[in-house]
């Protein structure tokens, strides 16, 4: 058994999943094997030793006096993923339970099954009224159906009799701006990684209404308000601390596409920070990073994109920290999707070695390596200009510049990274012209790369310039 695709599934579930599948596992009604309870404690206790030591220390807790063999443990894992794929199937029920539930209503009030209506819509209403702790930003508009039906119930009984209009009008209203502001949320986020700007219609007015009513008493507007307050107020660290606090006291009510963007928000506003030299968020995004991948934010049914793992080795070496690198590569490695693993290991591990100062072994990689990623193979050319200015090859170096400029003029994938990679050349091609400078003309560069936001390596360039030798005025 190379994978259980128990774990695998089980790994997607959040914090608040996991715990509902144990409560699902202690349900008679679902299962009547007791020991599964205990068995699924244990498999929680050993979920980050990865797949090969889960299954070690938990055949030696079941069978301590036998030899290992993998076909009893693939029973019990079948066993479990058949409940997990019908805890699956419930939880997925639950939103159409609700839109059955006020089916039914709509059909008691339209049957003019007036005691039975009034019974299931105030009972249906106080349900959700119940759960106005939690972080759910589909129960505004639920609430908002419920609302509605009991208006139509109401002015059909006496069109004279009261109806609290404002508490419907800005439940529906509340609905509406989650929905916006998640949307130009999704915008903001295109446009800082360099998509074409694009103007969101009415969306200011629509913040500033939401402010004068202090929508940011729901926690679902809150955390939309903060995350673009993040965007359009970098430097106010105040925003994101106190996101940052809100998205994890909620975290368990996220499902896993809103889960993933807010949390994306946050690594987004870290790797900005990080990209105008803020070292002080080298940790916090880091802290991120592992967090995402433990609760699966970060993955795709359980699969980590090759950037993703690009990202979080480069990040490691940006940190100086080695041992981390290497560390999170093995232990990273099995997420990765097969398809193209072992090419994106290879380069990890290649930018490793280069800071280990193995050139040699670095170079050998990135030139037997095929990167069928585009990017990733502009990363591993990048890496090797690196190297080879490093090293003083200077001919090798401009080749391999040269190669790469064709490369990016040839190549119809890259989008707006054709100007980021671009500049990096243009920078490494001024490196192999220039042996000294003036000072003022070295802070100068200095300067520009630093304030240059359209730019790649830009912590390798700077580090490089500041070392050419100095000319007098």
């Amino acid at each position: 058994m190379k994978n259980s695709q128990f774990i695998e599934l089980y790994l997607i579930l959040n914090q608040r999943q996991r715990k509902d599948f144990r409560n699902y596992l202690a349900s008679p009604l679902f299962n009547t094997n007791s020991k599964l309870v205990i068995y699924q404690e244990k498999i929680d206790q050993f979920l980050d030793l990865g797949l090969d030591q889960l299954k070690s220390r938990l055949f030696k807790y079941l069978y301590p006096n036998e030899i290992y063999k993998d076909v009893k443990l693939r029973l019990l894992f079948s066993e479990l993923l058949k409940h997990l794929k019908n805890y699956i199937y419930i939880e997925e029920k639950q939103n159409e339970d609700q839109d059955r539930e006020l089916s039914f209503i709509r059909f008691l009030r339209k049957g003019q099954k007036i005691n039975l209506f009034e019974k299931q819509a105030n009972a249906f209403r106080k349900e959700i009224l119940s759960k106005k702790n939690n972080w759910n930003p589909d129960h505004f508009e639920l609430r908002y159906q419920v609302d509605l039906e009991l208006l139509s119930y109401e002015s059909t009984k006496n069109r004279f009799s009261y109806y609290d209009f404002a508490e419907s009008s800005e439940t529906i209203e509340v609905s509406s701006m989650l929905k916006r502001l998640r949307i130009y949320l999704e915008q903001l986020s295109h446009e800082s990684i360099g998509a074409t700007s694009m103007e969101y219609p009415f969306i200011q007015p629509w913040v500033d209404y939401a402010e004068s009513k202090n929508w940011s008493k729901y926690p679902e507007v809150h955390i939309y308000l903060l995350a673009l307050k993040m965007y359009r107020e970098p430097d106010e660290e105040s925003h994101f601390n106190e996101y940052l606090l809100l998205i994890r006291k909620y975290e368990n009510d996220f499902d896993f596409e809103r889960g993933r963007e807010i949390f994306l928000t946050a690594l987004n506003y870290c790797i900005r920070k990080i990209n105008k030299n803020n070292t002080q968020f080298f940790k916090q995004t880091m802290d991120l990073f592992q967090h995402c991948v433990r609760t699966g934010w970060l993955l795709d049914y359980g699969v980590m994109s090759s950037l993703t793992y690009k990202n979080i080795i480069a990040l490691c070496i940006r940190m100086k920290d080695l041992e981390l690198a290497i560390k999170l590569l093995n232990e990273y490695k099995n997420l990765v999707n097969p398809i193209g693993r072992t090419t994106i290991y290879n380069f990890n591990l290649a930018k490793i070695y280069k800071e280990q100062g193995n050139f040699n072994q670095a170079l050998y990689l990135l030139n037997t390596s095929v990167f069928k990623d585009p990017l990733i193979e502009l990363n591993a050319r990048v890496e090797m200009i690196k190297i080879y200015f490093e090293i003083k090859e200077e001919r090798l170096m401009h080749n391999q510049i040269i190669a790469t400029q064709n490369l990016i003029k040839r190549s119809k994938k890259l989008g707006y990274h054709k100007e980021y990679y671009n500049n990096f050349l243009n920078a490494a091609h001024r490196l192999y012209l220039t042996k000294k400078l003036t000072p003022l003309d070295k802070e100068a560069w200095l300067q520009s790369i630093k304030g240059n936001n359209h730019l790649i390596e830009k912590g390798w360039l700077y580090s490089m310039v500041d070392k050419i030798k100095s000319s007098k005025e």
